[in-house]
């Protein structure tokens, strides 16, 4: 089973449990996510099966869209409503004129550094183990994209609740920005709850729920491998000798090049199918040159189409 699975994760579990669970019910061995969501978050969980695990770097240059509630005047140890409160002010004075002020601070190039309590590697351990043992250590701040920041609610009172919508990059932490724009007003804030409604073009409204897949829905919810990477590459579909070479570890010339455009702001990769428009490789452009970079297809198809139609 190669394929991908837009998951709905509920609160309350891990996304390594989520993972565990689909292994299960559907039977594979090879399984992964794209994308960590916190245990008390729910939403959109992008599970890669079988071959489709190798995809995942390339699925990692897709957006991710939240929507977070934030409580204005808390700050906890773990920038979320889970963890201890460590401060608490009244911050009845803000306004939402005045958080609309400050959340074009945090839109486009943004740097943020890691929460203690997440799974970024220091010295060889996890973050969070060594805030479970009351350890803080030093952390470099990390570049992330938000591409848009929209202010969806707000309720005031001694501590004001705001509910936003963050189209981000991956590597974005969501409390960590509800907990930096609250500094920026003055009094904290932390997250109360989040929701991952879109990573790219798989949307929460057709998420799978585990129940959904243990009640025999699976087939009707995988999405082809091909299907998934064709917002985020060129597609290319060559003569079947092309593909021959390719499974031979061995690069064309392809003449006239291949009619697709290349990204400027990613590196040069293509999506090879089949005829059958299947995902056979994913190649890399080297100048006039195409060589595999990851081979997935095991069989190639006679087709009668010209040899020097894409050989040159």
């Amino acid at each position: 089973m190669d394929a991908l699975l837009n998951l709905y994760k509920p609160a309350g579990m891990t996304s390594r449990e989520a993972v565990d669970a689909v292994r299960r019910i559907l039977g594979v061995r090879r399984a992964g996510h794209t994308g960590t969501l916190d245990p008390g978050a729910e939403g959109v969980l992008l599970i890669c099966l079988g071959k489709a695990t190798r995809l995942n770097e390339f699925l990692q240059w897709l957006p991710k869209t939240y929507r977070a509630t934030m409580v204005l005047g808390v700050q906890t140890d773990t920038q979320d409503m889970e963890g201890k409160v460590i401060a608490s002010t009244d911050a009845g004075g803000i306004t939402r004129e005045m958080l609309e002020a400050v959340l074009p601070r945090f839109t486009g190039e943004i740097e943020q550094i890691p929460p203690m309590h997440s799974a970024v590697h220091h010295e060889g351990r996890r973050l969070y183990e060594l805030a479970r043992e009351g350890k803080v250590v030093s952390r470099e701040a990390r570049k992330v994209q938000v591409y848009r920041l929209d202010l969806l609610r707000f309720s005031p009172g001694e501590h004001p609740e705001a509910e936003i919508e963050v189209e981000c990059s991956t590597g974005t932490y969501i409390r960590t920005l509800c907990a930096d724009i609250g500094d920026a007003l003055g009094a904290g804030g932390a997250m109360k709850s989040l929701v991952r409604t879109a990573i790219g073009a798989f949307r929460v409204e057709n998420a799978v729920t585990l129940q959904q897949l243990e009640a025999g829905d699976a087939a009707d919810h995988l999405i082809p491998m091909a299907k998934a990477v064709e917002d985020i590459l060129p597609v290319w579909t060559p003569h079947p000798r092309v593909l021959r070479l390719f499974r031979l570890g061995r690069f064309v010339k392809p003449k006239p090049f291949p009619p697709v455009p290349l990204p400027e702001d990613k590196p040069p990769y293509i999506a090879v199918l089949d005829a059958a428009g299947d995902l056979f490789a994913i190649a890399t452009v080297r100048r006039d040159e195409v060589w595999p970079y990851k081979v997935f297809g095991e069989h190639v198809l006679y087709h009668p189409r010209s040899v020097e139609e894409d050989l040159g």
